[in-house]
């Protein structure tokens, strides 16, 4: 009984073959199902079921929860703009599509094409940058975390380096800024407390071992009521020929102009004015770009980090320096609506409006219309950019007959394009601050379906 039940598992080879599974295949990668297949009979085989029927349905299944795992493109319902989560800073299409065309082939990247030199990695990119940042400089390396751990180890390896007790962070994933300075040899001076620190504080630290006065940017969290510390410019006063001053800006804002909310982070270039060395900064948040560490500054300074043999490790790619590139171009010309970000953040309630609007419209299935309500949301910026600054959006309460909003949750985010919202008061929530206008055919197909399977 036991032998015949045995002979009815089909073949793995066989199953490997079957066509329900042959777009997996195409999605993962031939030796991941098969080693799911594997795993399925080797579970069967410890049953004591006779049945086989549910074998392919359990094999797809398992299909269906690795292909979740894969890096894909997601709908953003959570009215969190820059989302660490979800990827932080929105791409622009326009500048994808360029990079297909010019990086799908071979590229100047080390090259004087004029010449037939070699030429240096990021020069015309990392030029943009100096120029929109009101630098001498700039320098491209693969986050603002090796960006830091750059500047600490040219500048400060077996020296002191002083900061306030109040900017003793650590932001997503354990990163923290002590750590990075034992890690870099760095010796940490702590002045002042959590919440007050003054320049005498400062002033009272450095002596003939110290190297640097480095200044960060509270980007994922705000300390308030009774709080003081030195404005950068008095900062910038304690500076000599053995002792330089850097700001880690977190973020790095490159827009001045008008449409953001109140006490919006001042720009690099505003900040750079006021007497730091170097300035370093994220190229996935308020610049709008891909993942990427920039230090902007002093000429001299930003020449040594670019001899210093990590730099072999932590330089960005080919890709980096052309969406950088590009990017900073459309800062150069004023074309901020090619950028997602600032098209989410400048678009504001009235662009959410509108896409809510047209959700509705596309809907035509009247039992769908009915699981919408719209609802006034806040959305953050997230990505340690603005900690505590909100700005007013509009969402859509997606209500079920009969399903939780954990349930609706589980639905929208195991669709082919995932959608993440969030729950809130005991209801499924999308903030169409973060949902872009390409999502909303998404988003209607979503809900046409969960209604026809719901009748």
């Amino acid at each position: 009984m036991e032998n015949d039940r045995l002979r009815n598992i089909p073949q793995v080879e066989k199953l490997l073959q079957s066509a329900e599974l042959a777009g997996y295949i195409k999605d993962l990668g031939r030796g991941t199902v098969l080693g799911i297949i594997r795993s399925a009979v080797e579970e069967y085989r410890r049953t004591a079921s006779s049945e086989t029927d549910g074998l392919i349905p359990s094999i797809k299944e398992s299909c269906r929860e690795k292909g979740l795992r894969r890096l894909q493109r997601v709908v953003n319902g959570t009215g969190i703009i820059i989302h660490t989560n979800l990827g932080r800073s929105p791409l622009p299409q326009g500048i994808l599509k360029k990079m297909q065309g010019v990086l799908s082939g071979y590229c100047n990247l080390e090259i004087e094409v004029s010449s037939g030199g070699r030429g240096s990695r990021g020069g015309f990119a990392e030029e943009l940058a100096a120029g929109v940042c009101g630098a001498d400089d700039a320098l491209f390396v693969n986050n603002n975390a090796a960006a830091v751990f750059l500047v600490l180890s040219e500048f400060a390896r077996g020296r002191e380096v002083v900061v306030s007790r109040g900017e003793m962070m650590q932001i997503g994933g354990g990163f923290r800024i002590p750590d990075i300075m034992s890690q870099a040899e760095v010796s940490l001076v702590e002045v002042g407390t959590t919440n007050i620190t003054t320049i005498e504080d400062y002033r009272g630290a450095i002596n003939e071992n110290t190297a640097m006065i480095f200044s960060a940017h509270s980007s994922n969290y705000k300390i308030e009521g009774f709080t003081s510390s030195p404005t950068l410019d008095d900062l910038a006063s304690l500076k000599t020929q053995r002792v330089m001053l850097v700001r880690d800006l977190g973020s790095g804002n490159l827009y001045g102009g008008g449409g953001v909310p109140p006490s919006f982070e001042a720009t690099v270039a505003r900040e750079l004015s006021r007497g730091p060395d170097l300035i370093c900064f994220s190229g996935d948040k308020l610049l709008g770009g891909c993942q990427a560490g920039i230090i902007a500054g002093n000429a001299a300074f930003i020449a040594a980090m670019r001899k210093n043999p990590i730099m072999r490790m932590i330089r960005p790619d080919k890709m980096t320096y052309f969406i950088l590139q590009e990017i900073l171009v459309c800062y150069q010309n004023g074309l901020l609506d090619e950028i997602p970000l600032w098209g989410i953040i400048l678009g504001g309630r009235k662009a959410a409006d509108r896409r809510i609007s047209r959700l509705v419209r596309s809907v035509r299935n009247q039992a769908g219309r009915s699981f919408l309500k719209k609802t006034k949301t806040m959305c953050a910026f997230g990505g340690g950019s603005m900690p505590g600054a909100e700005m007013e959006s509009s969402g859509v309460a997606v209500s079920v007959p009969g399903f939780s909003a954990d349930a609706v949750y589980k639905y929208f985010s195991r669709l082919e394009t995932p959608v993440i919202g969030i729950i809130s008061d005991g209801r499924f929530l999308l903030d169409f601050s973060t949902v872009l206008d390409e999502d909303v055919p998404v988003l209607a197909s979503a809900i046409e379906k969960l209604a026809s399977e719901k009748v």
